[in-house]
């Protein structure tokens, strides 16, 4: 598909999933895409990881009850690790945490979504939960194994959607409200 056209054709998919399998060489793709978006000082703070397990499928629906949670067939994990932010060759060793850990996640997750939907799947961004509920790192972490420096900033049910009349994308507020050019 066109860049463009992708760009236009994704959308946030809410609800159940067909239980065909994807398979491994697209769910490379999809964290390839990940791993090549722009990262402060390239530390790379992001990480995938991907549940296909039913089981732990499962396990992660119990906690982060979402439709397509619990029916997708496979899962992206988006983490995000705390690094030292270290410019440059003769960066301090006590430099400080890197403020950019979140922007990181963020550029990573538009790849992960555009190649989700380049590849003919959906899925929906859900950090809210991930972010807001302050038991789910701690519960996610007694699924997975995350470092300590870790946290699990979004999980994404990925598969075909169940109901395909069900996914469309949101009106966007119009272009003049949101852009402004200085000529």
């Amino acid at each position: 598909m066109e860049f463009f056209d992708l760009i236009h054709a994704r959308y946030s998919y809410r609800g159940e999933f067909e239980p065909t399998p994807i398979p491994r060489e697209h769910l490379v793709k999809i964290c390839e895409a990940g791993i090549q978006a722009p990262s402060a000082g390239n530390l790379q703070s992001q990480r995938f990881y991907i549940v296909t397990n039913p089981e732990l499928i499962e396990k992660i629906r119990t906690i982060f009850p979402h439709p397509g949670v619990g029916t997708a067939p496979a899962l992206v994990l988006l983490v995000s690790k705390l690094l030292k932010f270290k410019m440059g060759p003769n960066a301090a060793p006590d430099a400080p945490d890197s403020p950019f850990e979140i922007q990181d996640y963020g550029a990573a997750a538009q790849n992960v979504l555009l190649a989700i939907a380049d590849l003919g799947y959906t899925t929906v961004w859900t950090d809210g939960q991930t972010n807001f509920n302050k038991d789910f790192q701690d519960q996610i972490k007694s699924i997975v194994e995350l470092d300590d420096d870790a946290s699990v900033r979004a999980v994404l049910p990925v598969g075909i959607p169940k109901d395909k009349s069900a996914g469309r994308m949101f009106p966007r507020k119009p272009f003049d409200e949101l852009t402004k050019f200085y000529e």
